[in-house]
């Protein structure tokens, strides 16, 4: 990958983290994520107009990106019911790309050996966030891997969709505008009033994250169109490494060895994908 292409990338998971931080601090993860949702697709009805309408064919993954979408909620707010934030999180994030590159090379487009050995270290540096704290649960620990399969589903279905369209910037505002209804329609249906009444609560930074959002998978669709799928997946998943260094910046945790290794092996992962 290009130093063109990984500036934006690390951009990209700068922004993911930023927002995921936003969703760490409400009381409600699930309508912590439909905020998002809504923010970011009301920031993507503005660039609607002037970005290309998604090519026919990209149409059938917009739509599977949507299903993976309000599945990948609901699994996350089912894993968050049994398994700290802190290491759920980081499973999903960290095996996701792996499971990525895994159906890359099924799939007849194998990553070349320095792009396995950048993504394995990233993959491993993320990992070591989860040292420490207290193991998950099996039945944690097998939800926050359905998640990471999710994951894995609407990382594919973009990318291709992102190839597809003809304008990766134009698909990604449409995905935003279209995950809008799926997950608002099944909140509202089941607890429209108490949805509304956090709204109001968490309004300013909840639909601030979903702008942030919007940036992020932008970057990543873009990206995607430009190099191949899995690298960037992974590149992106440092988002974690930032989250990190934001709650130790701003919300007082501690910076530990392990998380200093953490950030070492991430870092040596993204040197080594700038030669793949």
């Amino acid at each position: 990958m290009s130093l063109s292409l990984i500036i934006p990338v690390l951009l990209a998971a700068l922004l993911h983290a930023t927002w995921n931080s936003i969703v760490k601090g409400g009381q409600n993860k699930l309508y912590e994520s439909a905020m998002n949702c809504l923010g970011g697709g009301l920031a993507a009805l503005f660039f609607v107009p002037f970005v290309s309408f998604p090519a026919p064919e990209a149409w059938p993954l917009l739509a599977l990106s949507c299903l993976c979408h309000l599945t990948y909620y609901i699994c996350i707010a089912a894993a968050y019911r049994e398994v700290d934030l802190s290491v759920g999180y980081t499973i999903m994030r960290g095996t996701a790309p792996l499971l990525t590159a895994l159906f890359m090379t099924v799939w007849g487009a194998p990553l070349s050996l320095a792009g396995w050995i950048g993504l394995l270290t990233i993959c491993a540096g993320i990992g070591c966030l989860t040292l420490g704290h207290h193991p998950p649960t099996k039945r944690g620990l097998l939800l926050s891997l359905r998640t990471s399969f999710v994951i894995m589903g609407y990382t594919l279905a973009d990318g291709f969709g992102a190839q597809h369209s003809g304008d990766a910037i134009g698909y990604a505002c449409w995905i935003f505008v279209l995950n809008i209804f799926p997950l608002h329609i099944l909140i509202l249906c089941r607890n429209g009033r108490d949805y509304l009444h956090y709204l109001r609560g968490r309004a300013l930074p909840g639909l601030s994250g979903g702008a942030c959002g919007l940036a992020s998978y932008g970057i990543a669709i873009w990206a995607m169109t430009q190099a191949p799928i899995a690298l960037v997946a992974a590149l992106r998943e440092t988002s974690v490494i930032f989250g990190m260094l934001l709650a130790i910046a701003f919300l007082g945790e501690r910076f530990s060895p392990l998380r200093a290794l953490a950030v070492v092996l991430v870092a040596c992962g993204g040197m080594v994908l700038r030669l793949a």
